[in-house]
């Protein structure tokens, strides 16, 4: 009894094996629904050999290099200004100046300080002459010296500072621009150092400025190309060049993103770039003149890495390829292997 129930087993698991072997061959020999083209969802391509460019876009705006913001050494009254906004003013030209009667005044006492510590200075060496000529200087009488040679020094330093005063009383431009902001247009208000400021800007100097991010920076380099377009003149672009990338991240910013900054080949003598004006720019990472393309709707991914395709075959069965990949643009992407121009590439839709 126990050795027919035995073989009634060993007879249910044989064929119960042999029932899976040939699911499994029919599984495999038989091609499932997904790998069957279906002309209601999925979409036929063919490579074709074209241009493509990997282009990066950033928004920006204008900017300004020389930029001046002068302010008064110290407070006084302000006695004159000499712009109102929007002039024009040359490098070495007054902008504004205090009263210099006070410091004028100061001057004069630091004068007097160093005409009577020279005249003691004088003094005291005519009467230690002897002594020095024969070496017999004692340390009292070498401390006498030096006294009065620091203090000659003092009031040497005295003059030179009031005199700076005097001529930092008068604010001049150092570079040629336009006035662009004044604190304090009146004359006869006393005024600190922290407020009246007078700021100019240099219209020649302009540059377009924009922001990228870590992940793109080691992917540019100074002097390389790229194109401007601002949104104030729609229908013009402007051929520029990289000038300047940034070692340090822009601060208080979630990301960390780098400035970058753009030449704007343009002539501004008519003012008519203006700083803070927006616009885009576009910057070519690498791109290929003639080269396999297929639309990227048509790569998959596994995951891991690995990148495939779906093709056509004459019975409407796909296989899937694998496929090595290069430049991508916005819509399409280069296939460097895997592929020819007379396959028939599947973009499947879901």
């Amino acid at each position: 009894m126990n050795f027919l129930k035995s073989n009634i087993i060993k007879i249910i698991i044989f064929i119960t094996i042999i029932g899976l072997v040939v699911f499994v061959i029919k599984s495999r020999s038989a091609p499932a629904a997904s790998s069957l083209y279906n002309p209601k969802t999925d979409q036929i391509v063919t490579p074709t050999y074209q241009p493509i460019a990997d282009t990066v876009s950033l928004a920006g705006s204008i900017n300004a290099s020389n930029v001046a913001i002068l302010q008064f050494q110290t407070s006084g009254q302000l006695a004159w200004v000499g712009v109102k906004i929007g002039d024009h003013v040359r490098r070495g030209q007054a902008i504004a100046m205090l009263d210099k009667r006070q410091l004028q005044s100061q001057f004069q006492t630091a004068m007097n300080a160093y005409l009577t510590n020279r005249s003691t200075f004088e003094d005291t060496q005519d009467q230690y002459k002897a002594t020095k000529d024969n070496y017999l200087v004692t340390d009292p009488i070498k401390r006498i010296l030096d006294r009065t040679q620091w203090s000659l020094d003092n009031a040497v330093i005295g003059v030179q500072a009031a005199d700076l005063a005097v001529k930092y009383a008068t604010l001049i431009s150092p570079i040629d621009g336009i006035v662009v902001d004044i604190d304090q247009p009146n004359a006869g208000v006393n005024i600190t150092p922290l407020t009246a400021n007078y700021t100019i800007i240099d219209p020649t100097s302009i540059y377009f400025k924009s922001e990228i991010d870590q992940e793109t920076i080691p992917k540019i380099n100074v002097g390389q190309q790229a194109t401007i377009q601002l949104d104030s003149f729609p229908n013009s672009t402007f051929n520029s060049t990289i000038t300047y990338i940034a070692f340090t991240p822009v601060v208080n910013q979630t990301s960390t993103v780098y400035e970058v900054r753009f030449k704007l080949p343009v002539d501004n003598s008519t003012l008519l770039y203006r700083q803070g004006m927006t616009g885009d720019v576009s910057i070519t990472l690498s791109q290929s003149p003639r080269t396999l393309v297929i639309p990227i709707d048509a790569i998959n991914d596994d995951g891991l890495g690995n990148k495939y395709v779906y093709t056509k075959q004459a019975n409407n069965t796909l296989t899937k390829v694998a496929v090595t990949t290069g430049i991508e643009s916005d819509t399409s992407i280069e296939v460097t292997k895997g592929l020819t121009e007379n396959d028939q590439v599947i973009i499947k839709k879901r």
